[in-house]
């Protein structure tokens, strides 16, 4: 009888279990689909620390086109001598209060009190509709 089967069972079952644990273990660690509360959340933090740091054209770019209105960059430029950078990167650094609902969304901001971003979904894209408003939408 042929001793090597019942190894290579063996090694086979084995190989499988790690790529299993394995499989499971990079799934934890955020490899994989993100959700629509990461989407979102990189979708904002990416426009408040592009605006802190002066990059109208990215932050253009995490707007849908309602919300750009014709020249997003030139107005932009006009308006960040307005914004706190600092307060910008505190914002995008804090917690946000996410709320889905279906192809809108909502990012409550932790800094300013009330701030809060109006985001909606095409093509599988979160973008920001309109923004930084504080009080009632």
């Amino acid at each position: 009888m042929d001793e090597r089967h019942p190894i290579t069972t063996r090694a086979t079952v084995l190989a499988l279990l790690t790529l299993v644990l394995c499989a499971a273990a990079l799934t934890g660690c955020g490899i994989g689909k993100a959700s629509n509360q990461e989407k979102i959340s990189k979708t904002a933090t990416t426009y408040l620390r592009a605006l802190a740091h002066g990059d109208t054209a990215k932050a253009c770019a995490q707007l849908t086109r309602r919300a750009k209105s014709g020249r997003c960059e030139a107005t932009m430029t006009k308006r960040l001598s307005q914004l706190d950078a600092a307060a910008l990167r505190k914002a995008a650094d804090g917690s946000m209060d996410i709320e889905v609902h279906g192809s809108t969304a909502t990012a409550g901001l932790s800094e300013p009190k009330d701030a809060r971003l109006f985001l909606k979904k095409l093509g599988g894209q979160w973008l920001i509709d309109s923004g930084y408003t504080v009080g009632s939408a």
